[in-house]
């Protein structure tokens, strides 16, 4: 293959500090704009409304990057080539299924439950809501960047930019490990969901030396978090009932199956070199 995969990115003039930074303005920007764009909404969704809105915000930001740094426009093709192996549908199964249990399931009870317990008035500001946000164009037009434009550019940036320039310099677990935790101090108090979500995304990137598969986990999983859909299971909870624990049940089922799938997940996609 005419230039070895990477080259154009691990060559170039970008540093993984570059990538640091746009990252921060990224969100510095998105944060700025997300909070104009939510005031007089409903107070009950609003913050609901300000993530959604703040994700795919910071994705144009990142993305309107990518177009300008010729490193990256450069490294598209190889981040974006067919990936190989092919992928397997049960290897993917797995992989959703150990993310499902995961964010459904241990991190609500071993993070979020304890915390309600403490701080009960951080109900909002971890993400809980008690009445269904109502499905609009606005709802719609929000959603479509959380759900389309988050994982396009969070997947180049930490996946295919940042952690291809760490493994280059530290191997394939400094690379991993460095770029999870990065990816997961940037979703802030929910950084220690985000960081076990990026190990996830860094051994499927590596297994396939593409970011189709993560990219389509990852919006799959973003999707799958709304009202309608998954996101009743563990994000829509009585306020007044909050720390009674009748309340976590259908994520005390998940979290018990997470580690014989998290297990299977590692057997399937452990690095081989």
């Amino acid at each position: 293959m005419p230039g070895r995969p990477k080259d154009a990115l691990v060559r170039g003039a970008v540093r993984a500090w570059h990538i640091a930074f746009i990252l921060l303005l990224a969100y510095v920007v998105a944060e700025i704009a997300a909070t104009k764009l939510a005031l007089g909404m409903d107070s009950v969704h609003a913050d609901l409304f300000f993530h959604m809105i703040e994700s795919g915000l910071n994705a144009i930001v990142c993305l309107a990057f990518i177009v300008v740094v010729p490193e990256f426009r450069r490294s598209l093709g190889v981040l974006f080539a067919s990936p190989s192996p092919r992928p397997r549908a049960p290897d993917l199964a797995w992989t959703f299924l150990a993310m499902l249990c995961w964010g459904y399931g241990l991190y609500h009870i071993a993070c979020l439950a304890p915390l309600m317990q403490l701080k009960p008035e951080w109900f909002a500001v971890m993400g809980y809501h008690d009445t269904v946000a109502p499905v609009s164009v606005r709802y719609l037009t929000f959603a479509f960047g959380a759900v389309l434009l988050a994982p396009l550019g969070e997947e180049l940036m930490y996946r295919g930019f940042l952690m291809n320039l760490w493994v280059a310099r530290w191997g394939i677990w400094g690379g991993v490990i460095a770029s999870s935790i990065v990816f997961g101090l940037f979703h802030l108090q929910h950084a220690i969901f985000a960081t076990v979500l990026g190990l996830v995304f860094a051994l499927v990137y590596l297994k396939y030396d593409s970011l189709w598969p993560c990219i389509g986990l990852h919006a799959a999983y973003n999707l799958l978090a709304f009202d309608p859909l998954l996101g009743q299971v563990a994000w829509l909870k009585n306020r007044a009932e909050v720390q009674d624990l009748s309340n976590w049940i259908p994520s005390m089922i998940l979290s018990l199956l997470f580690f014989p799938v998290a297990y299977i997940f590692w057997r399937r996609f452990r690095p081989a070199r």
